[in-house]
Parts: C-alpha cells; structure tokens; sequence
C-alpha cells in the first residue's frame, strides 16, 4: 500500500499494519535521529501482512497480535511478539466539526442512518476494522442500510482521509488510524455493544539480515521514549 524511506543506507525493513503506521514513523523518525540507523518501512492491512510474511522477509513485523501469532505459527518470526499497544474503534469527523451522539446503541445506528455518507475500511482488503464492522453492523441490524451509503477505502488512514476531503460525514476506523492524519479528529467512541480493542505488537523476522539492530529498535520501543509514540499516535496501554 505504501513505503515511507527514512535515512539512507541498509535500512532496517519493516512490514506494518496500518493500525500502527503513525507511531511507527514517528519512532522511526526519532530512533534514527538518536543513531543514525534508517528505515523502510512498508504499510498494508494485518491481513496484508500476514500474505506478505509468506513471500517477504523484512527485519520488524509490527500487527495485530492476532495476526504475528499466524505470522509465528507460519515460521517468519524469531521469539515472542512484544505488545505496544491497544486500538479502539471510534468515529472520526472533521477538525473542528461536532460529531453526532452515538452514546448510546440506539443513538449510533439513529446516527448512522441520518449520515448521507459513511466512510469505513473496505473489508475485501484485510484490515481488522474493516472486517469487524461487517460483523458488528450485522450483528445490530443495520449493516443494509449502511451498504448503500459506505465509502469503501483499504485502510483506517485512507478511510480517514476520504472524510477530511469531505467526501463522507464521519468515518468509523481505529483511534490508531484517525489522530496521525491531518484534518480529522476523534469524535466520539462507539458504544459498547460494537466496541472492538485490538492489542498491536512487533517481532523480530526470522529471516532478518539485521538482528541485532532489528532487536534494539524494538526494545527501544519498550522504553519512556519508544512508547510514547504509540500513546501520542492514539493508543492504550496493553492489558
């Protein structure tokens, strides 16, 4: 879906769900300010990153825990994925714009049938909001209604920026993924009748060509410095 390059020379290579793409440039950009060590970092849905893992093999892999457990029982991994943080499903709207009252379960599906458009993550693309939506507006009743005014992006960040371009009334995608992108804000949380918490993480690639540096960064990530990107970019700490 998308790189960014930090730094020059033999980059530590990273494949990272999207959940996790702004506290992961914002660590990157920092750790490589403190050693000098740069980075290719590479963004796709946790899905995304699982179907990667079979034919790719980059130093960091950094997903849903959900996901790197595949990943490991797959065979790409070295050790246990360490948790950075949790994201919650909430509902993004324009900076500075009011977002609807969705309290409560019935004031959310009362919300989502006055919006002309929603924008959500397109599921058909892997990534975890994206497919639990379904599943949840199902579950409540109002997935059919939703259908015909959805606007279906692949990705929390890309769903984000389709309503900061006005082209929907409010998103609904991961906290992770509606702070790092510019013009939209979090507006309210979903109730707790449709509330997801996904726990996120990264590892060590079993097939890494730069294991030591590989192994600093993420426990770097661990410390006051590396963790607060993940808490500045929208994440819980991990329970």
């Amino acid at each position: 879906m998308e790189s960014v390059k930090i730094g020059g020379s033999e980059p530590l290579t990273v494949l990272s769900a999207g959940a996790v793409r702004g506290s992961l440039i914002m660590a990157a950009e920092a750790y490589h300010a403190a050693t000098g060590c740069a980075f290719s970092l590479t963004f796709d849905t946790a899905g995304g990153v699982e179907k990667r893992a079979a034919s790719e093999a980059p130093d960091v892999f950094a997903s849903s825990m959900d996901s790197l457990r595949a990943i490991a029982k797959a065979g790409a991994l070295s050790g246990e994925p360490r948790a950075v943080g949790s994201a919650r499903i909430a509902l993004g709207v324009r900076a500075g714009e009011r977002a609807p009252d969705i309290s409560t379960l019935e004031a959310f599906k009362a919300a989502l049938r006055s919006a002309e458009k929603i924008a959500r993550g397109d599921p058909g693309g892997g990534g975890t909001a994206a497919i639990y939506l379904v599943e949840a507006l199902t579950r409540i009743g109002i997935m059919e209604e939703v259908a015909d005014k959805s606007v279906l992006r692949v990705g929390g960040v890309n769903v984000m920026k389709a309503v900061a371009d006005g082209l929907a009334d409010f998103g609904i995608t991961q906290s992770t993924e509606i702070v790092p992108v510019k013009g939209v804000e979090i507006g309210a949380w979903v109730p707790a009748e449709v509330q997801l918490e996904t726990t996120y993480g990264v590892a060590l690639g079993a097939k890494t060509v730069q294991a030591e540096n590989a192994r600093a960064f993420i426990a770097w990530l661990a410390t006051p410095d590396g963790a607060r990107h993940f808490s500045d970019a929208g994440f819980f700490p991990a329970e």
